[in-house]
Parts: structure tokens; sequence; C-alpha cells
């Protein structure tokens, strides 16, 4: 008598988990479709946006000439007015008197 009576209990508690469950397994199983779904549209987009290795290669040469000019640090202005450079490292004389 008393096995019966564990094993109604234990039945009724293994159909109520299921009917839990259920909701909670199915909605897992949409969600992991949705996102595998998401994911290869994700894949195919990014394939489609992909450059050739040549205009790579030229964007990356671009940038590097764009950090050295950036990073150049002697501009040679043009100054004919100002003397020719004569006088660079001399001392000026005074006049006396």
């Amino acid at each position: 008598m008393l096995g019966g009576y564990i094993m109604r209990k234990l039945a009724l508690l293994l159909g109520a988990a299921l009917v839990v469950s259920l909701p909670l397994a199915a909605t897992v199983s949409t969600d992991t479709y949705a996102a595998a779904k998401a994911k290869k549209a994700a894949k195919k987009e990014a394939k489609k946006a992909e450059t050739s290795p040549d205009e790579a290669n030229s964007r990356f040469f671009r940038a590097l000439d764009d950090l050295g000019r950036g990073l150049a640090t002697y501009t040679y202005t043009y100054d004919p007015a100002g003397g020719g450079g004569k006088d660079k490292g001399k001392a000026k004389k005074g006049k006396k008197g």
C-alpha cells in the first residue's frame, strides 16, 4: 500500500515538472534557432562587405603615409627676406660709440 502511494506521488511530481519545464524548453529551442539564424545572416553580410586585398593594402599604406606626415617634425619654410642664413650661429657686433 505504501509503495503504490509513493509511486503515484512520484508520477504526479514528474508530471508537474514536465508541465512547468515544457514552455521553457520550447522557448530555448526557438531562441537557439533564432540566434543561429541571426549569426548566419551576419556572416553572410560580413562576407558581402569584404574588400579585395589590393584595396586593403592601399588603405594600409595610405594610413602609414598619413601617420608619417603627422609625425614628421622637420618642416622647411622658405623665407627670402630672412637674410638667407649668413649670420647663423655667429654673434652680432654692436657699434661702439
